[in-house]
């Protein structure tokens, strides 16, 4: 029997047959232990009779953001014979290799997290990101949207969507920081990695396919999850002060172009002074309050 010596980490939330089309395209890896963390505010989702000897379960409590989600997850499924951990996203489906691969790659000693090439599932051929940029200065992040090179290479960061991480190396960085909601952790973590003289790299020969829905950047409570996490990020990178007001102030150029921009960057910056908890309830709260 092959040792399951990774643990996956399927964070469910919504759709769930995204899950189970997860589900079915890691099954014939022996060497994951699946665990189903059901971060949906129903906490309904079901293990099926034929599964329930290869799929475990585990509920958040559906208010979490990602990163305590997945933190959560972690600590509920952790074992000692686990080395590797695999964080997915439900709206993702792993084609054949790609963890093979991915595995080859995070033994080398160096490296300490690896992620795939993520296409979209509507057009497998159209890259959707091969790793991330972090821009600094602009305090942003982006998925990069070409290929570098057909072999693996060093990226900034990792999309949340998929990353394989030896576990050695997510107890060093402390697992993912939950003081963002939804964005921007994947990109603290991986820094917190690079400091730690860990390499971050991506496989392009290593595939994935990735659900993506329709664009909501333009919807008041992305936008102004989006602000908030990005002060948060921008005060890591460059001190509370100036990271604050730098983060703010690029927030400011490019939420001015949107629907109430200025108002939703507004209740953003001043809630991040005041201390509000980001979390689902707030993010529904702004959803109603800028309802049209």
């Amino acid at each position: 029997m092959t040792p399951k010596t990774t643990l996956c980490i399927i964070l469910h939330y919504g759709d769930e047959q995204l899950t189970w089309d997860c589900v079915s395209s890691i099954m014939a890896d022996d060497s994951l232990d699946i665990l189903l963390a059901d971060n949906d505010p129903a906490q309904k989702i079901k293990i099926p009779q034929h599964l329930q000897n290869k799929v475990r379960l585990f509920r958040t409590g559906g208010q979490a953001g990602f990163a305590r989600a997945n933190n959560l997850a972690v600590r509920a499924g952790r074992r000692t014979i686990h080395r590797f951990v695999l964080l997915l996203n439900n709206d993702t489906v792993i084609l054949p290799n790609a963890l093979l691969r991915l595995r080859d790659l995070l033994n080398q000693a160096e490296v300490g997290a690896v992620g795939p090439r993520i296409n979209f599932a509507s057009h497998p051929d159209r890259l959707w990101a091969c790793g991330g940029e972090i821009k600094k200065f602009r305090v942003i992040i982006h998925g990069l949207k070409k290929i570098i090179k057909f072999e693996p290479y060093e990226v900034d960061y990792l999309p949340g969507a998929a990353i394989l991480c030896k576990f050695i190396v997510w107890d060093f960085a402390g697992g993912l920081p939950e003081k963002y909601y939804l964005a921007y952790e994947e990109a603290e973590f991986a820094l917190r990695l690079k400091r730690l003289n860990f390499r971050i790299m991506v496989d392009p020969e290593a595939k994935i396919l990735h659900k993506v829905g329709m664009s909501a950047d333009n919807q008041p409570m992305y936008l102004y999850n989006g602000i908030r996490n990005r002060i948060k990020f921008g005060q890591y990178l460059w001190g509370k002060l100036p990271g604050f007001f730098l983060a703010a102030a690029w927030s400011l150029v490019e939420a001015r172009h949107k629907p109430c921009g200025f108002a939703i960057w507004s209740r953003a910056v001043s809630d991040e002074i005041c201390g509000v908890d980001l979390n689902r309830q707030t993010l529904q709260n702004i959803k109603k309050s800028f309802a049209k």
